[in-house]
């Protein structure tokens, strides 16, 4: 048997949250990333290539990693 006796509880849990405050909180911790992030978020595009060595040829010249 454990004894509970001698166990350190330090704070307490916080209760269940709603969905909805879940994503409140997620949606602000994004912007809050988006701040520190170095590189812009890209606007969307469509890249055609017409073989798969030209794609590859033109995701190495990219300095954005958020295009691909």
């Amino acid at each position: 048997m454990i004894d509970y006796s001698k166990i350190k509880v330090v704070g307490r849990r916080k209760p269940p949250s709603t969905p909805e405050e879940c994503f409140r909180q997620a949606h602000r911790l994004e912007l809050e990333l988006n701040k520190l992030n170095p590189y812009p978020r890209p606007r969307g595009f469509i890249f055609k290539a017409k073989t798969r060595a030209e794609y590859e040829a033109w995701r190495q010249r990219q300095l954005n990693p958020r295009l691909w």
